[in-house]
């Protein structure tokens, strides 16, 4: 080969097949096999909210095999998986509040004996697994469904509150926008 910047035979070849291919099999082949990236596809697709490193040290227990988290990434994003951040849990609507509202009028006559039967799930903050981060899920690009899952939300606060021990109950100002 002379000082030409393309061979003359590669030359003929691209005129011939009008078009620079290459050839199967060239490159580096690929550390998992197509049966094993299909298994981290379906572990996936079990519990979307697996992150990378899961899925690796699934691959290093199941396979026996070191893999790198863009590579596990790489092969999700081949099969049309993409990751999504949950969207935080909607806001109550205006119908909602209106009968979260009747409601707390209708038990406004409630003795204090009626009232210490009932738990108030939001004066705590309940949290697992810290979810005041990002839930970063996985899903198919075309999937319909994929914004449907939210972040489960608590809100900090109650509705009601008493007062030593007194019948009279005090009204948030917090009531009317978020939940009762």
């Amino acid at each position: 080969m002379g000082r030409k910047a393309v061979d003359i035979t590669t030359k003929r070849t691209i005129i011939l097949l009008r078009a620079i291919a290459t050839k199967p099999g060239v490159g580096r082949r690929s550390k998992l096999t197509d049966r094993q990236k299909r298994v981290i596809k379906l572990q996936q697709v079990r519990d979307d909210t697996l992150s990378l490193n899961d899925l690796i040290r699934y691959v290093q227990t199941s396979f026996n095999i070191t893999v790198n988290r863009r590579t596990v990434s790489r092969i999700l994003n081949e099969f049309d998986m993409f990751s999504y951040v949950a969207p935080r849990k909607p806001r109550i609507n205006h119908r909602q509040r209106y009968s979260r509202l009747q409601w707390c009028y209708q038990h406004l006559s409630w003795a204090e004996k009626d009232w210490s039967n009932v738990i108030f799930t939001d004066e705590s903050n309940f949290e697992i697994l810290n979810r005041k981060n990002r839930i970063y899920t996985r899903r198919f690009r075309k999937d319909l469904k994929r914004f449907e899952r939210s972040q489960p939300r608590v809100h900090k606060g109650g509705a009601l509150k008493k007062k030593k021990y007194s019948t009279k109950l005090k009204k948030v100002p917090r009531f009317a926008t978020n939940s009762c």
